[in-house]
């Protein structure tokens, strides 16, 4: 298996052992000779006899020695290297400035070669006795199966098992239960086997507090329920909400929450019971009982060890300064695997990270750093969030995902969560895999990011009104570049409609430029914006290649008007009239008082699409407003639209020179993980 960037182990190793400038350090130079980095180690959770010269019992008195090392004044790079094996941590592992090195000589935290060191935020759980009174409730094919366990009393004195996931809360608070094969589910009515897992609401009661389902077949007794849950798309199919169930009438089928939905609950919507007993039903199951800190679950087929994630966060950095982690998982936290929050030159590569109930990497108010060459996959919300630079001074922050594999995030908190979130100045996402997940593969926040080069699949499913690569709602947020992306097969289930590239509620100011298109539904969605430029791409059953509205004249022209509006809110917070934006944007001071809501600009130049209906304009959108040139439609014969090579050959039979090269667009060479063997 490729390392991705680093080709190989070999080359992997040996720039990190000598220096070499593909991870963009070289050792510190003594006298013209290159000074061999000092390197402690760690033993892992367990070791009998861990403490010996340069090796600790656990990171954090690792990490202690070298803040006194650096307060000595040692200014070699310092290897922490976690030796094989699990290490585990309750707590978050602190990095500062007191650690820091200097950029040829950085602290690095690293794991073994072999890629089986990993650091791990939850702990076993002990086997316990199932009480009688708990045993009565569970269905009957489950008495026999399910098993109860203690749980830490960190969560024994919690009120309930997670907290509501809203419309803002973009990661709340959840417990999960693990197994080796990964996080097992709360107890949920209907099983994933029934309708996708998923009943309706009949009727929906005015106040948006209560509702009655729609059927009842299989419903389990909720009468002595005391931390029930339901989560449900209950207005909108772009936003699942899960919330508190505060009282069950088990009679009339009526549930009455503690706290509405955003915009209330419409007859119909899908939605579903998580956290009950009695549908404790089905291996990979389990349920917390607030009265007794027990947990009952039925595992797994040979699966009967269980942990429980405890740790919040696994590392946080912050001030960190040229700090590097790398050949390490990282896995199990309650919340962020990795915050990163201020400092500068950080960096996570040829690592994994997985199974966290918030986000894999979060980097805010951090100058150059980022990270590469990792595999990222079974996150609870946004993988990676990226924030740097400066907006009023429009100051490039120099961070990035690169050479990454991106796989199952968004998979508890579904609703505008994404692979990478780029947001402040200038940050590039380039040479990513992004598939197979309900979330998006970026959302683009701020102004002059690049998302360069990456293949995009599989996405978003179920899923209505939103896109795969998302932007909107602020109006001041231009500049970005989206290039060079292979996106393909974005689609989602009937009576649904989903984009590729969707600037939203009058984005503006975006190039999108040599990306290929195939079998996407509605591939490029400009909601009411301007300014944007959209040319030499390849779309291939797309259809409409570009679709446009101008809601800024329709239902979206109150929020143009009103002062206290987010649009508005958004236009005034940044200094449209200082030299820096006069000068990248010299009219867009002035944009609310010439006709903000006109759809206008919108360059549609030089575009091939191939068995895909042309563009589409609605809600008052004009054609005549636009600049649309020089695009070219193919009929006939439309190639598979998974043989790049095909489509290769059919557009130069007709005469056409694509403006791209379609064999070199897949990122499927990137790896599941970073190392050549197979672990779990």
């Amino acid at each position: 298996m490729s390392l991705g960037p680093l080709r190989s182990a070999a080359a992997f190793l040996a720039a990190v052992l000598v220096g070499s400038p593909l991870f963009g350090f070289t050792a510190e130079v003594r006298g013209g000779e290159a000074s061999a980095p000092l390197v402690l180690r760690v033993a892992p959770t367990g070791d009998r006899a861990p403490r010996r010269d340069n090796r600790f019992a656990d990171l954090p008195r690792a990490l202690a020695y070298v803040a006194a090392l650096r307060r000595q004044g040692e200014g070699r790079a310092i290897v922490v290297e976690l030796e094989p094996g699990t290490h585990r941590i309750s707590a978050p592992v602190r990095v500062g400035p007191d650690h820091a090195g200097t950029a040829g000589a950085p602290l690095i935290l690293r794991g073994a070669a072999d890629g089986s060191s990993r650091l791990v935020g939850s702990v076993p759980l002990a086997p316990a006795s199932l009480p009688p009174r708990l045993r009565a409730r569970l269905p009957a094919s489950a008495r026999g199966a399910v098993r109860a366990y203690q749980l830490p009393e960190a969560l024994r004195r919690e009120p309930a098992y997670r907290a509501p996931r809203r419309l803002r809360e973009t990661h709340p608070r959840v417990t999960e239960i693990f197994d080796a094969g990964g996080a097992l589910r709360p107890a949920q009515w209907p099983n994933p086997g029934t309708n996708s897992g998923w009943t309706t609401v009949a009727a929906a009661e005015a106040g948006g507090l209560a509702f009655t389902l729609k059927d009842a077949t299989g419903l389990p007794d909720l009468s002595l329920e005391r931390d029930l849950w339901v989560e449900g798309f209950w207005r909108w199919d772009w936003l699942l909400e899960t919330l508190h169930v505060a009282q069950v009438d088990q009679r009339r089928r009526r549930l009455e929450l503690d706290q509405p939905p955003y915009e209330g609950i419409r007859d119909g919507a899908r939605m579903r019971l998580v956290h009950a007993l009695g549908a404790l039903d089905e291996p990979g199951e389990w349920w917390r009982d607030g009265e007794s800190g027990l947990l009952l679950a039925w595992p797994s087929p040979g699966a009967a060890d269980l942990e429980v994630s405890l740790a919040e966060t696994l590392i946080r950095a912050d001030g960190a300064r040229h700090l590097r982690i790398e050949r390490l998982r990282l896995e199990r936290a309650r919340g962020d695997l990795i915050v990163v929050r201020g400092g500068e030159d950080i960096e996570i590569r040829a690592s994994e990270l997985t199974w966290a109930a918030g986000r894999a990497a979060v980097f805010e108010g951090v100058t150059g750093g980022g990270v590469s060459g990792s595999a990222v996959h079974d996150i609870g919300a946004s993988a990676v969030r990226l924030v740097g630079g400066d907006r009023a001074t429009l100051r490039r922050g120099g961070l990035f995902v690169r050479d990454t594999r991106f796989t199952r995030f968004s998979r508890l908190s579904q609703t505008q969560s994404s692979a990478i979130e780029l947001d402040g100045v200038g940050a590039e996402a380039s040479g990513n895999l992004i598939t197979d997940a309900i979330g998006y593969a970026i959302y683009l926040r701020g102004n002059d990011h690049v998302f360069r080069g990456n293949e995009v699949a599989r996405l978003i499913h179920g899923l209505s009104d939103t896109g795969a690569i998302y932007a909107g709602r602020d109006f001041t947020a231009r500049g970005s570049i989206i290039e060079d992306n292979y996106v393909h097969d974005i689609r989602t289930g009937p009576g649904m409609e989903v984009k590729g590239v969707y600037l939203d509620d009058m984005a503006s100011g975006f190039t999108i430029r040599r990306n290929l298109f195939v079998d996407v539904q509605q591939p490029v969605f400009i909601g009411g914006g301007n300014d944007n430029t959209i040319t030499r791409n390849v779309f291939v059953a797309s259809s409409p290649v570009v679709a446009l509205d101008a809601r800024g004249l329709t239902w979206m022209k109150p929020s143009l008007n009103e002062a206290d509006s987010e649009f508005r809110a958004a236009f005034a917070a940044m200094p449209l009239d200082s030299a820096p934006w006069r000068m990248r944007y010299p009219k867009l001071a002035e944009a609310l008082t010439d006709e903000p809501g006109v759809a206008r600009n919108n360059q549609i130049v030089d575009n091939v699409s191939i068995g895909s209906d042309d563009l589409a304009f609605t809600d008052k959108a004009e054609a005549g407003r636009q600049i649309i040139l020089f695009n070219t439609r193919l009929d006939g014969p439309v190639p598979h639209p998974g043989d790049l090579d095909a489509l290769a050959r059919f557009t130069a039979e007709r005469g056409i020179t694509l403006r791209l090269d379609p064999s070199k667009m897949r990122r499927d060479g990137l790896p599941t993980s970073p190392f050549t063997d197979a672990r779990r």
